[in-house]
């Protein structure tokens, strides 16, 4: 809805064809289709082919690919933009790849925290 009140655009990027299938049908429903890109393929690699400036990320993939999620994504960051990385406290199997991420985005980012919402999101602010 924030980008049809805002004139901006949603890039869904999923390698996974069903899940893609079923959010359109859902944002068919919603009368929101119209304001949402779905690109079929590999994250990481899709980030990197994406247009810049981006204002807002949201990264809920596998735990090994969060850092190469943020860093194909960084040099494409608006100034501000946030990014929010899902699944930060649970599931607890991943504490340490989610560590590894939290510090790689404290070397490049000056404001993030981690909210204990849901499964835990961290939420960082990206400044240039």
């Amino acid at each position: 809805m924030a980008a049809r009140e805002t004139g901006g655009r949603l890039v869904s990027l999923d390698i996974a064809a069903g899940k893609q299938a079923y959010a359109r049908e859902q944002l068919e429903r919603a009368g929101l289709a119209g304001h949402v890109e779905f690109v079929l393929g590999d994250a990481v690699e899709s980030a990197r082919r994406l247009d810049g400036p981006v204002d807002f990320v949201l990264i809920d993939l596998w735990k090994d690919l969060y850092i190469p999620s943020f860093d194909a994504i960084y040099p494409k960051l608006a100034s501000p933009a946030f990014i929010v990385a899902d699944n930060m406290i649970y599931p607890p199997n991943s504490h340490a790849e989610v560590e590894a991420y939290r510090a790689h985005v404290r070397a490049h980012v000056a404001q993030t925290v981690l909210l204990p919402l849901g499964s835990g999101i961290e939420v960082s602010r990206v400044e240039r």
